[in-house]
């Protein structure tokens, strides 16, 4: 009986834990080798998530952690500032990591970005997709090329805090990793902005 209601109350403290978490992307461009170009470059970033333009969840919306009870509890970007947002500024960091001009509206090249999916769902282990699609968009607004970026992982916690810290420290790696792919390691737009 006394297990039970450890067991019991352990769960309750895990579910009121995992009310209203906010987790910091914390992205930060690394350096990188230099691309010389006259080109400027736009970025342009709509969230697409299917929940999100039915307004079922906020633009801040990340994921979800489950209680002891698989109840779950929405995740949001720190400060719930809007996921298309974030996207926006950690992509200019990162062209701007490669000494390109980035300027508003109309430049000789757009990197426009549709967030078609960004989502985890987790009680002790979890899993993060996302599915994001690009198009570098020369200055009269052609698709010059596209490219959707795809995956699922799986994220372990532990029985004891749960996801919680388990996310907080994988999802800005991951994230960090995905605007990398998006940028420096997609060779059709490093050779769109030669």
């Amino acid at each position: 009986m006394r297990q039970m209601i450890m067991v019991i109350g352990m769960m309750l403290f895990l579910s009121s834990c995992a009310v209203n978490q906010g987790i910091t992307l914390n992205y930060s461009p690394v350096a990188h080798e230099q691309i010389t170009t006259s080109k400027t470059v736009s970025v342009n970033v709509s969230d697409e998530r299917p929940y999100i333009k039915d307004q079922t969840k906020p633009p801040a919306f990340i994921g979800k952690f489950r209680g002891g009870f698989g109840n779950p509890w929405n995740a949001y970007t720190e400060n719930k500032v809007p996921l298309a947002q974030v996207f926006a500024t950690d992509l200019v960091k990162e062209v701007k990591s490669l000494g390109l001009n980035v300027q508003t509206g109309n430049a000789d090249i757009t990197i426009k970005v549709d967030i078609l999916d960004y989502n985890f769902d987790a009680l002790v282990n979890g899993h993060f997709w996302y599915e994001i699609k690009l198009s570098i968009l020369d200055q009269a607004g052609a698709v010059l090329k596209e490219k959707t970026f795809k995956d699922d992982v799986e994220i372990s916690g532990s029985v004891w805090i749960g996801p919680m810290v388990a996310f907080k420290n994988k999802l800005p790696e991951l994230h960090q990793q995905l605007i990398q792919k998006m940028v420096r390691e997609n060779t059709e737009l490093i050779d769109a902005l030669r």
